[in-house]
């Protein structure tokens, strides 16, 4: 009775704070010197663990000397990027000596508010909603001409457009191309994309198909084989003059971005198989797509970790061309998948922890418009078309022992205009200028706010001479967060005096910046306004020679070529033969072989020898 009374308070801390304090005090000082031990124990329901999530003595003692009532005694929080939830551990007080116990245990909470796995999950889970609409859409813009059609690793398929560039049988060793875009300031993601055209293929944003690495050429990889495959076949029209078609695309997007202090980065790769059936001004089809995402993080505090994700989907779809003049069309999604979170470096260093993985739920809506507001009428005049669309999508994550459930929810609105005007002039020439405009605004758990884009062509021509000049450029004029730059310009001269291709024929072209052209496909591109519509090529000059020379009896033309390309430090030589079918009701058949030397002042120069045969029919 009256002997001073030992206790320890309860203590909290968020994982930021880097510490947390647990205070013992005597409830009255003592004559003499009072002893006691402590340990560190695990709690419950979600235990810290030890060199994990604190750093700290397991077990110590400790001693009050004659006077003293207050001993503190501090344990380094180890700050991680993702979010735990509450976490406590406890402190527990025995071996008491010189004082009897009050409060023997003192329960320390860790509080969790990490960006992982929500921040890196809502971009993932963007990023496959954005490729696999952009299939769709593009699928639903394209012809339906019976048939097959599509590229094999690059190579053309059937009849099909190609997709995006010449078919090359080397990729770089290491990854060559450059991060393309520029980051906003705090929070903020660029992307540099694989992009589906308006005929439906995938096309690459890094503006140059040619890849290198600097130490020569090697083998293609499976991705790469699918990334350059694409194809759509298409059945003949049936009793009901409908006709069903299947489809497959493929796609690859890079991102970077930031949650607060921590960095995060990506590659997600998707592959779609759809088919649909149209007849008359309706379409239905589906989709299953697969999407595979890899990336990691890293901050001053977090340390850095890699971070894995899958995830499975089925996309219906449909359109409908509700006039002549106007197309709607909706696409929704619904998928599953995991995400794995495997922490590397800590700022805290210890034990690192162990691969983290969660169950991933995915839901995604869509819907759109397109069509001309107004059109020319037959003797010329000005035009308007309109492209505008909402994309929603939802990523979550299950809650497990090692991480807190996630939502995160994104949102995308589009609108575009394009205006265009053919006029013939007096000398017999042809001008046709074009204005496009985009507005657009992102919202939710990646980067918000809104951009304005704008872009212009004027194209001139003069059959009498064979002249063409084309004069192309889109930039960004706005963004709501500020800190983004993105511009592209272009200027191409052409010299053809003869439509079938006989005779001298000349084009030049220089490039500078990022995308010049595209219309409402370069303003309505997968990134966020300002994150890079393309790798920034800085300033490329290409130009080609050509002779065309009556061949087969004049059914075909054919003729020497010659090309020049000079991009940065590369410069590219080509020489070649071309052979084309003279008049389009002929045989449609053409034969391409080209040789081409690559230098580079970071590598020796390389040599390629390229065949291209195309029959349709």
């Amino acid at each position: 009775a009256g002997a001073p009374m030992l206790s320890v308070s309860d203590a909290t801390a968020r994982e930021g704070d880097r510490g947390m304090t647990f205070t013992v005090t005597l409830s009255k000082a003592s004559e003499t010197y009072v002893t006691f031990s402590y340990r560190v124990q695990e709690s419950t329901p979600v235990s810290a663990r030890r060199n994990v999530d604190f750093h700290g003595p397991t077990h110590a003692t400790g001693h009050f000397k004659p006077g003293e009532t207050e001993q503190r005694f501090r344990f380094y929080i180890a700050d991680d990027a993702h979010d735990e939830g509450p976490e406590t551990f406890e402190f527990f007080l025995w071996l008491v000596g010189g004082a009897g116990i009050a409060d023997a245990v003192g329960v320390g909470t860790i509080i969790n508010d990490d960006p992982l796995p929500q921040a890196w999950l809502a971009r993932f889970g963007r990023t496959a909603a954005e490729q696999a609409l952009d299939g769709i859409a593009g699928r639903m813009a394209a012809p339906r001409t019976p048939g097959l059609s599509g590229t094999l690793a690059g190579a053309t398929l059937g009849g099909g457009a190609r997709s995006g560039g010449e078919a090359d049988a080397t990729v770089p060793a290491a990854a060559a191309e450059p991060d393309g875009g520029v980051s906003s300031p705090g929070r903020g993601t660029t992307l540099s994309a694989t992009r589906f055209g308006p005929d439906g293929f995938g096309h690459r944003s890094a503006g140059d198909s040619r890849l290198r690495s600097h130490h020569g050429t090697r083998t293609m990889t499976g991705r790469e084989v699918l990334l350059g495959s694409a194809f759509t076949l298409t059945g003949e029209p049936d009793h009901a003059d409908g006709s069903f078609a299947l489809w497959g695309r493929a796609a690859q997007t890079r991102f970077d971005g930031n949650e607060g202090t921590t960095t995060l980065d990506g590659e997600v790769t998707t592959a779609l198989l759809g088919t649909d059936y149209a007849r008359g001004d309706w379409l239905f089809g589906a989709a299953l797509s697969q999407s595979e995402g890899k990336g990691g993080y890293r901050g001053p505090d977090a340390g850095s970790g890699s971070i894995e994700s899958s995830l499975s989907a089925v996309l219906p779809y449909a359109s409908l061309q509700a006039s002549e003049r106007l197309k709607l069309w909706g696409a929704a999604g619904i998928g599953a998948g995991t995400v794995t979170l495997t922490p590397g470096t800590s700022a805290a260093g210890g034990v690192p922890a162990a691969a983290m993985s969660a169950d991933v739920d995915w839901r995604m809506g869509a819907v759109g418009a397109q069509g001309d507001l107004f059109g020319p009428s037959r003797i010329g005049g000005p035009a308007l078309a309109l492209v505008a669309d909402a994309l929603w999508a939802r990523t979550t994550s299950e809650r497990t022992r090692e991480m807190l459930d996630s939502q995160s929810d994104v949102t995308r609105l589009r609108l575009g205009l394009e205006g265009r005007w053919n006029v013939t002039l007096d000398d017999g020439g042809e001008l046709r200028p074009t204005l496009e405009t985009g507005v657009r605004h992102d919202g939710g758990d990646a980067e918000t706010g809104f951009g304005l884009e704008i872009g212009s062509a004027l194209a001139w021509s003069h059959p009498r001479f064979g002249l063409s000049l084309d004069l192309e450029g889109r930039t960004l004029l706005a963004h709501e967060a500020g800190g983004f730059e993105d511009r592209g310009f272009a200027a191409a001269l052409a010299w053809r005096p003869r439509p079938e291709g006989r005779g001298p024929s000349f084009r030049l072209r220089q490039d500078f910046g990022t995308r010049a052209s595209g219309g409402l496909e370069a303003l309505f591109s997968p990134e966020p306004p300002g994150g890079g519509s393309g790798l920034d090529l800085g300033r490329r000059w290409t130009a080609e020679a050509a002779w065309g020379l009556p061949s087969f009896g004049g059914r075909f033309t054919g003729g020497p070529h010659m090309g020049l390309d000079l991009t940065g430090t590369a410069r590219d030589y080509s020489l070649g033969w071309r052979l084309a079918p003279a008049r389009r009701d002929g045989p449609d058949l053409s034969l391409t072989v080209k040789a081409t030397r690559h230098e580079s002042d970071r590598a020796e120069p390389d040599h390629r020898i390229g065949l291209d045969l195309r029959a349709r029919w």
